[in-house]
């Protein structure tokens, strides 16, 4: 279970976030929306350690995150795909979801994770992932990467 109770978090003087108090039971998939600046994607990179409350808890089955850097969250369970996915050029489309999964992975496990996020392995595994995907492919190819990991929790910003 995720709880977040009385998080705030300003930048630049501006209150981002007031008081935000949040309960998400397990199996549970939580939409959030609102407007552009209402704090959607600074929830999000708070829950996954990027920036850091002023003040608050965020308790993932009763681990406050909150002193743990993204690192240590990811080790505790929590998986983060970010609004505009990191591009890393001179690795392929394989490499990246071998080491999302820690292991290698085999051609069926590998399509299996690429048909989960509606894309076909032949016209993917090989591509190089830092020129040759467009913006909803790379996207789909992170959102693979979260998957892998197997992740109690896992927060995506845009899918």
């Amino acid at each position: 279970m995720l709880e977040i109770k009385n998080l705030s978090f300003s930048a630049q003087g501006r209150k981002i976030l007031d008081d935000i108090n949040l309960t998400i039971p397990d199996g549970k998939l939580i939409c959030l929306t609102g407007p552009n600046g209402g704090g959607k994607t600074t929830l999000a990179k708070m829950i996954a350690g990027v920036e850091k409350p002023d003040e608050g808890q965020i308790l993932l089955d009763g681990l406050d995150l909150v002193p743990l850097d993204p690192t240590e969250r990811a080790k505790a369970g929590v998986g983060y795909a970010f609004q505009q996915p990191v591009r890393f050029k001179g690795i392929t489309v394989r490499d990246m979801l071998n080491m999302a999964a820690g292991k290698t992975l085999s051609e069926e496990e590998l399509a299996n994770v690429l048909r989960e996020v509606g894309l076909e392995a032949g016209e993917y595994i090989d591509r190089g992932v830092g020129t040759h995907l467009s913006g909803g492919e790379i996207k789909r190819i992170e959102i693979a990467t979260v998957l892998l990991r197997r992740s109690r929790l896992a927060v995506f910003d845009e899918p």
